[in-house]
């Protein structure tokens, strides 16, 4: 009688590998060129500030990173450059994203886009977008009566 090693998820090991390289082939398809990189986003307030963290690893933010702010949304674009071009008979598998990015980002009414602060540290894209005073917003709500009528 022979030994044979119990190997029970073998054959889930050998499907996952199918399905990569099934989505490998799919994703690297024309059709979906410029949805290849997306940064991940946090958004929160923090002490009068509305913070916006990008993950944007790899890029130089001097060169390939524009920051804008039309009206009340901000844009974030840019472009992750592939570091090393490796043939697709050499790949055993690709994880890392790069393309033209693009995030738009609604703003409160109010924000004052001179005063929005960024920085790039350790990949981070952090900016900080001081919120209007409550205030202010309420100053600017005006409520309206509802005159109701009633049907003869």
């Amino acid at each position: 009688m022979a030994i044979v090693r119990w190997a029970p998820f073998s054959a889930f090991t050998s499907l996952q590998r199918e399905m990569q390289e099934m989505a490998d082939r799919f994703a690297t398809r024309p059709m979906f060129e410029g949805f290849e990189f997306r940064p991940a986003t946090d958004m929160y307030r923090e002490d009068g500030n509305l913070i916006i963290h990008a993950e944007l690893p790899g890029i130089d933010p001097s060169e390939e990173l524009e920051i804008d702010v039309e009206g009340n949304v901000l844009h974030i674009k840019g472009e992750k450059k592939l570091e090393r071009v490796v043939d697709d008979e050499h790949r055993y598998f690709r994880e890392c994203r790069s393309g033209a990015f693009r995030r738009d980002i609604m703003l409160p009414d109010g924000v004052e886009a001179e005063a929005i602060k960024a920085e790039y540290e350790g990949g981070v894209l952090t900016l900080r977008v001081p919120l209007p005073s409550e205030e202010t917003e309420e100053a600017k709500k005006v409520h309206v009566p509802v005159s109701i009528s009633e049907k003869v």
